[in-house]
């Protein structure tokens, strides 16, 4: 199956680049309400996801009120470990593996350029929509 028609793509996604402040970036997720953006490089290469746990870590740390959230750069906060990016090609078994993890998952193409994201949820929702057409309301709840 084509992890594709999960995607969301680019132009439609959410994402701040690597030369934005941990300002910029809790902005950013507050006004879209997002708990993690994925982050690209200048030629938009995926570079990693900034998370709001690592930014809070640094506020009850209190390096963001020594430094402030203006001076510090978001690639001080990057989350790279836990949000590999995918694959256009991989498989549904591997998207399935990383959305368990993740609320979405970056989508990248051969160069690394970040293509979109597949939010979990749609892939949920793919996955509901089967286990219902396989019962077929033979199953009742009681």
């Amino acid at each position: 199956m084509n992890i594709l028609r999960f995607m969301i793509p680019k132009s439609l996604s959410v994402h701040i680049s690597s030369d934005s402040t941990v300002r910029q970036a809790v902005e950013k997720m507050r006004y879209h309400r997002y708990a993690a953006l994925p982050v690209l490089d200048s030629e938009g290469r995926y570079v990693g996801t900034v998370r709001n746990d690592e930014i809070l870590d640094l506020l009850f740390d209190g390096k963001l009120a020594k430094r402030g959230a203006e001076k510090i750069s978001v690639l001080e906060v990057l989350d790279e470990d836990s949000s590999r990016p995918l694959l256009h090609s991989a498989s549904f078994e591997e998207l399935f593996e990383r959305v368990r993890e993740h609320n979405f998952v970056p989508v990248v193409d051969d160069r690394g350029c970040f293509i979109g994201i597949i939010l979990r949820r749609e892939v949920m929702n793919f996955l509901w929509s089967k286990y219902k057409k396989n019962n077929n309301n033979t199953t009742t709840v009681g």
